[in-house]
């Protein structure tokens, strides 16, 4: 009698993927990862900056296995030619204990495409790499998460 190698391990694997999947489908994905995702809050904008109609720039903090994350969203608009305090965390937000710091995309010009974005202790939201040569138009935090505490 010939027996197929091809079955066999196809046996073999078929076993535990499925009880694997199944495992998967029955639980709770964030509950299963101990995530714990606060509420969308918007940004307290600074005068002069405005948000891209339909992309509120917000924040929220969440929690993975211990570990806050700073997450945020929207895209803010205005004319920069310095380093510029953009918004403050809204009210609600607690303070970090230190600055918190990412990178975000902004507008392509002589070939940099990118500025930090940076949050102080006392909650300002501050966008850096902007000169006259080089003004920022437009910045996006979507890419923006970053570790909180």
């Amino acid at each position: 009698m010939s027996y197929n190698r091809r079955s066999i391990l196809g046996a073999a694997f078929a076993v535990p993927a499925a009880v694997a999947v199944a495992n998967l489908a029955a639980a709770s994905p964030a509950a299963a990862a101990g995530v714990e995702a606060g509420d969308w809050a918007d940004l307290v904008l600074e005068p002069g900056i405005t948000a891209q109609t339909g992309s509120t720039p917000q924040v929220r903090l969440v929690t993975i296995a211990g570990t806050t994350f700073l997450q945020a969203r929207g895209i803010i608009t205005g004319s920069f030619s310095a380093d510029t305090k953009v918004a403050t965390l809204p009210a609600a937000m607690a303070r970090p204990t230190s600055y918190i710091r990412a990178t975000a995309p902004r507008n392509n010009s002589q070939g940099i495409n990118a500025c930090r974005f940076e949050v102080n202790t006392a909650g300002s939201v501050t966008v850096y790499g902007a000169n006259t040569g080089n003004p920022i138009t437009w910045v996006q935090f979507d890419s923006v998460q970053t570790i909180w505490r």
